[in-house]
C-alpha cells in the first residue's frame, strides 16, 4: 500500500513538474508594461497626469483579412496641441484583435492615463499617433509587423493584427 501511495505521489510531482517548466516565467509586457518600463518615459514624468472621466467601451471594430497597413481613421478631431514624432504623451486607449474583437489591453474603463515616449511603445503607435491633436481620438489599423510580429505578447497570438482606439490626454515635447 505504501508502493502505491508514494508512487501515485511522484506521478503527481513529476505531472505537476512538467506543468511548471511549460509555463513561461516571466509573460510578456502589455503596452502599458512597456511603456513604463522605458527610460524614455521615465523622462517624460509617467504618473503625473490626473485621471480623467472614464470613457465608455468603444464599438468593436473587426476588419476581414489582414490588415497590410497601417491605417488611422480620425474619430473625433481634437483642439489641442498638436503630437510630434518623439513626444511624451498621456492617452486613453483601448486594444483589439483586428480578426475576431477580443479587448486585450485598455484603460478607457478606469479614466486613468498612461504616460509614455512615442520613441517606447510598438512602431504602430509611434507612426500613428503624431499628427493627432490633444482631445482627439483615432483608431490605429495596425498590422502585425508593426504590433508584435512573430513574438506572442501578453496573451496577444502571434502574428495579430490590432485594432487600437487612442484619445491623447495630454502631450508635451520629448527630449
Amino acid at each position: 500500500m505504501l508502493f502505491l501511495l508514494s508512487t501515485i505521489g511522484a506521478t503527481a510531482y513529476v505531472i505537476w513538474q512538467i506543468n511548471q517548466d511549460d509555463a513561461p516565467l516571466v509573460s510578456e509586457p502589455s503596452i502599458e508594461q512597456t511603456a513604463q518600463d522605458s527610460p524614455d518615459t521615465e523622462a517624460c514624468g509617467s504618473g503625473s497626469i490626473a485621471a480623467v472621466e472614464p470613457r465608455a467601451v468603444p464599438s468593436v471594430t473587426k476588419v476581414d483579412g489582414a490588415v497590410t497597413e497601417l491605417k488611422k481613421v480620425d474619430i473625433k478631431e481634437g483642439d489641442g496641441e498638436e503630437v510630434q514624432a518623439g513626444d511624451c504623451v498621456a492617452a486613453l486607449y483601448y486594444g483589439t484583435l483586428a480578426t475576431n474583437g477580443t479587448k486585450f489591453d485598455g484603460n478607457y474603463e478606469t479614466g486613468q492615463p498612461i504616460e509614455f515616449s512615442l520613441n517606447s511603445v510598438i512602431s504602430g503607435w509611434t507612426e500613428g499617433i503624431p499628427g493627432m491633436k490633444v482631445g482627439g481620438v483615432r483608431r490605429l489599423e495596425i498590422p502585425a509587423s508593426l504590433a508584435y510580429g512573430d513574438q506572442e505578447n501578453n496573451g496577444i497570438p502571434a502574428n495579430s493584427d490590432l485594432i487600437f482606439e487612442v484619445e491623447i490626454v495630454a502631450t508635451r515635447r520629448g527630449n
